[in-house]
């Protein structure tokens, strides 16, 4: 007899394969078409039996965030994005004074100022990819803010994800233990990776990012954040690009399992919604706006540049939900509200201004003499 989780997985997979269909001709990425499958069938379908798929899909997208973060390319963060990402990081006290004001604790106000502050690097990568913008000065700040905001999430899972002051100190520990090792044993060991064939670097891969995550988990800290430096110290035994291209796949089947699964389980969240969630939404959606216009200013862009900036940090995504999880898990509904909702409405939203900044921009008075922002790439 067929398994139940063959059954499950084969319904899941064709329902997500239809959607990302459906918004791959509207030119829109497929994250918030998960998420509404899940909010509509979620209940219909067995999510749990699609274990461990959801769950690995998540370490590896943490994994893969990591690999970013190799010494090469924590050197590449720019002076400009470092002064913009200034100002994109005042949504996280301005965030946590919203929660406060919304009745939470420090933890929930915590959380909810993440879950406003991240924006998606899939997604804004993609789309800049996709619209053959990475050339475009705009696009090197993006890319930095991205870079530090993952930072900081990362350390607000390793703050908020662990299971009291133990954890917390164990995480702690640990993390510096594999950030040592990518320092200084990292270079040391990359000519011997080199010579590993791509079936070994995969299965090790694997087990070493499934048993960070175990490890993390065991001494009571996050096992997002283990996955995370995981990810750090592959980067450093210059294991990037092989490591992308062999668990890209697997990575974005799991993801979009995750998501299915997350909007299946915000259903009664939802149904539950409040004017209070709905309102944080709204706030959480605007807030970011006007800081990512002045830090772009602080960086040093032309007018039209600065609004292309603040259009494409609009989405939210993955980190949110992993944010809005670990609230809900703690006891804070309203954060996980706030959470999916900013997905659902940010990305499809940042994607059309992020198309349409052009023509949004030939909407603003211009000054006088030499047009504001223009440049060869328009």
């Amino acid at each position: 007899m067929m398994h139940p989780s063959v059954e499950a997985f084969t319904l899941a997979a064709g329902l997500l394969a239809l959607g990302s269909a459906l918004v791959h001709r509207l030119g829109f990425p497929p994250l918030p078409i998960y998420l509404l499958i899940g909010l509509l069938v979620g209940q219909r379908l067995p999510v749990e039996e699609l274990e461990p798929l959801p769950s690995l899909g998540l370490l590896l997208l943490l994994f893969s965030v990591g690999l970013e973060f190799g010494p090469d390319r924590l050197r590449e963060v720019s002076g400009k994005a470092l002064r913009a990402g200034g100002y994109d990081a005042l949504a996280l006290p301005l965030g946590f004074g919203l929660g406060l004001l919304a009745g939470l604790d420090w933890r929930g106000a915590a959380l909810l100022a993440g879950v406003i502050y991240a924006s998606s690097s899939a997604v804004i990568v993609k789309l800049i990819v996709d619209l053959r913008r990475a050339a475009n000065p705009e696009s090197e700040v993006v890319l930095g803010i991205l870079v530090l905001e993952d930072l900081v999430v990362a350390l607000l899972l390793a703050l908020l994800g662990g299971e009291g002051a133990w954890g917390l100190l164990g995480g702690l520990g640990l993390a510096l233990l594999y950030l040592l090792f990518a320092r200084f044993l990292g270079p040391v060991l990359v000519r011997f990776v080199e010579t590993l064939s791509d079936e070994l670097v995969l299965l090790l891969g694997a087990a070493f990012t499934a048993g960070t995550a175990l490890l993390f988990h065991a001494v009571g800290a996050s096992e997002g954040v283990g996955a995370f430096l995981a990810g750090v110290v592959a980067a450093a035994l210059g294991l990037r690009e092989r490591l992308e291209s062999l668990f890209g796949p697997v990575r974005d089947l799991g993801v979009a399992l995750f998501f299915l699964v997350v909007g299946a389980e915000a259903l009664p969240l939802l149904q539950d919604l409040t004017p209070l969630g709905v309102g944080l939404t709204l706030l959480g959606l605007l807030l970011k706006l006007p800081l990512n216009h002045l830090g772009s200013a602080r960086a040093g862009l032309s007018p039209k540049r600065r609004l292309y900036s603040a259009f494409y940090l609009v989405p939210r995504g993955e980190f949110n939900l992993v944010l809005g999880t670990l609230a809900l898990a703690q006891g804070y509904p309203l954060v996980s509200q706030v959470a999916v909702l900013l997905v659902l409405l940010s990305i499809p939203l940042g994607a059309l201004l992020i198309h349409q900044a052009p023509n949004l921009w030939g909407l603003f008075p211009k000054p006088r003499g030499k047009a504001a922002g223009a440049s060869p790439r328009g």
